[in-house]
């Protein structure tokens, strides 16, 4: 093998392109003048070119195979490329099918793809540009796309001029639609061999989806890691026992996008990226949460004979054993249920909290991934019995309440409690429903949604999280002084809840939860100044609420309850009657904004659809009260609250806010 050489950006052939007129053996097409050639594939021929109407360098591709399905096939790359918005994916200019050959037009990058640089990149410079592709599909999977194609020749590499390298995904050729295509492959003639998924290989029926990428990923990153450390790439796609200079975590994370069962691989590309991250910042990796448990599931499915003869004889030595080992056994076997138990909902978890991570959008999609993830656990404990009872109700549990399906919640974690598993983490997650019930009751009080007196109900939550708290000391769900924030905020004590939300910052200062709680906690604070007249105290710890809820918002940017802590204390402080028409009328906007980016975050929550309704009727009163009409503003509101009239849990919300909209007419 010839020895590696760093590899470097080409001395930019395009210096021979510039807008002047083209040489003699130039050719032109179209406003594009050829320059030299970057690379040639199955459909077509890839140019540097210059752009004559732009005035800029590009990569040409240009159509070789003039047949109308090779035409057809070639203008839905682009399109499909296209859609895709990402820093780690080649850029689409143009694409002009009306000259004599259909051309892409495209970024120019100006370096050596993957398969040509691996052999002088450091392993930490291959993983942390197979996190920037893991990014780049995973953008891809957030839009349908799947590549089909990804492979170390399809990773472009550009000299950053840091001593690094931009990272750019390209040839999306063979890329599929989900969304309009489907999900199964009839015909699997595509991709290149090594690279696909065993699903694929049979090419009956294959289910594509992000696990068929997921797993091209995994043997990129093999393949890439073998030549990076001077050793040939593995001749086929499977475990990385072949590499044995890869540190341990490589290969976890390798093995886990390369199991044969899509179901058993990442969930996501964007979690396989983020276990690379944590592989380069020495963190403890997803894929090692449930591992022994893979690891037996491969074990059963490559020797079956040797499981079954194994299982029977574990069974007729069980059968000598005494009471008192039958039992220690049992505890031992429902300890590894809790702790497999607790891994998957700690997993559905992750992919849920790194959604609210990202910037603003719908959350259904997540959530509907996260309930189909808690049926997956359900049908796993139907299969392991009464023993699976507990274990199994407290990762139901934990989900249900991460949905808000507080009821659910409540219901799973009760059967464990009553059952007697009565671990610290059920009372924690008991106590957790418990605070939250309380917390959705003051919010249906205010919606004008709650038919019982409100004050006797709050006692009750209260008293379930004071007791459920008290059997809670050793839990592992989060940081305790969330949960004695939590807990103060209920019993009233409004500054012992800040104290321990920003101890609990402090000691975790990725747990933006905590600055949210502080923000609810200040907002309390501010009411009963505002309440007591003693406005500029009020104010100021509406700005501190203000600030902490930004602080949280600016990282849970999808997390719904952080704008929450944002706008309720909005409300109140809008009542103060020493307030400025302008200064109302600059909180209405502020609040409005943030009502918008909980719609969109959830379109069918009730907070949300009542808070934007309040605010189209307060800014009506405002417009009233100016002499101006308010019937634009109203007719919004009655838009908005339509489609919600005959939904459950809205028509209470429904009627009262159209009954304050006839209130606002009548004048």
């Amino acid at each position: 093998m010839p020895t590696p050489t760093a590899p470097q950006p080409p001395a930019s052939p395009a210096k021979g392109l510039s807008p002047t007129g083209p040489g003699p053996d130039a050719k032109i097409l179209g406003r594009y003048r050829l320059g030299p050639q970057l690379g040639k594939g199955g459909m077509g021929e890839v140019f540097e070119a210059w752009d004559g109407l732009l005035g800029r360098r590009v990569a040409l591709k240009i159509l070789s195979v003039p047949s109308a399905a090779a035409i057809l096939r070639f203008m839905r790359e682009a399109q499909l490329q296209g859609r895709v918005s990402h820093p780690n994916v080649c850029r689409i200019f143009d694409v002009d099918a009306s000259g004599e050959v259909p051309v892409i037009a495209m970024q120019l990058v100006q370096g050596p793809n993957l398969q040509q640089a691996a052999a002088a990149l450091t392993v930490a410079e291959a993983v942390e540009i197979l996190g920037a592709v893991a990014m780049a599909i995973n953008a891809a999977h957030r839009l349908n796309l799947i590549h089909r194609d990804l492979k170390p020749s399809n990773i472009l590499l550009e000299n950053d001029g840091m001593g690094g390298w931009n990272t750019y995904v390209a040839d999306f050729g063979l890329a599929k639609d989900l969304a309009a295509d489907g999900c199964i492959e009839t015909q699997v003639d595509l991709g290149t061999p090594g690279f696909l998924a065993p699903e694929l290989r049979s090419g009956k029926g294959a289910v594509v989806g992000p696990a068929t990428d997921i797993y091209a990923l995994g043997v990129t990153l093999q393949e890439v890691l073998a030549l990076c450390q001077g050793q040939r790439a593995p001749s086929g796609p499977g475990p990385a026992e072949g590499l044995p200079t890869l540190p341990r975590r490589l290969e976890v994370i390798i093995a886990r996008c390369l199991e044969e069962r899509p179901q058993d691989r990442y969930h996501s590309a964007g979690e396989l990226a983020e276990d690379l991250r944590r592989f380069l910042d020495g963190e403890p990796l997803l894929a090692e949460r449930g591992e022994w448990l893979r690891g037996v599931r491969r074990s059963v499915r490559r020797h079956p004979i040797w499981t079954a003869s194994l299982a029977l004889t574990l069974l007729l030595v069980t059968g000598f054993l005494g009471g008192s080992r039958h039992l220690a056994a049992r505890r031992h076997r429902q300890a590894a249920l809790a702790q497999r138990f607790a891994l998957d909902a700690r997993d559905l978890e992750s992919r849920l909290r790194m959604e609210r991570l990202i910037p603003a959008h719908d959350l259904r999609p997540a959530c509907a991934g996260l309930r189909r993830g808690l049926d997956r656990i359900r049908e796993e404990m139907a299969q392991v019995g009464p023993l699976a009872l507990g274990p199994g109700n407290l990762a139901l549990g934990r989900g249900y309440c991460y949905l808000g399906d507080l009821e659910q919640a409540r219901r799973v974690l009760g059967e464990a409690w009553q059952g007697g598993y009565r671990t610290p983490d059920v009372a924690y997650a008991l106590a957790r429903v418990a605070c939250f019930s309380y917390f959705r009751l003051l919010d249906r009080a205010e919606m004008g949604d709650l038919e019982e007196p409100l004050e006797p109900a709050l006692q009750v939550h209260l008293r379930e999280a004071q007791t459920y708290f008290r059997h809670a000391r050793g839990q592992t769900w989060e940081p305790a002084g969330l949960g004695e924030s939590r807990l103060a905020y209920l019993q009233g004590e409004f500054q012992q809840s800040v104290a321990h939300a920003r101890a609990a910052f402090r000691e975790n200062p990725w747990l933006y939860e905590a600055k949210m709680q502080e923000g609810f906690s200040l907002a309390a604070l501010g009411r009963a100044s505002q309440k007591q007249g003693d406005l500029a105290r009020a104010q100021s710890l509406y700005r501190e609420a203000s600030l902490a809820a930004q602080a949280a918002r600016a990282t849970g940017q999808s997390d719904g309850n952080c704008a929450l802590a944002d706008m309720e204390w909005r409300f109140t402080w809008m009542q103060n009657p020493h307030l400025g028409q302008a200064e109302r009328m600059a909180h209405l906007d502020a609040a409005e904004v943030l009502a918008d980016h909980l719609l969109l975050l959830q379109p069918d929550n009730p907070r949300a659809l009542c808070s934007k309704a309040y605010l189209l009727i307060r800014r009506a009163e405002e417009l009233a009260g100016q002499g101006l009409s308010p019937e634009p503003e109203l007719r919004r509101a009655e838009r908005l609250l339509a489609p919600a009239a005959e939904r459950p849990g809205f028509k209470r919300m429904v009627a009262l806010k159209l009954s304050q909209i006839q209130e606002v007419r009548k004048g």
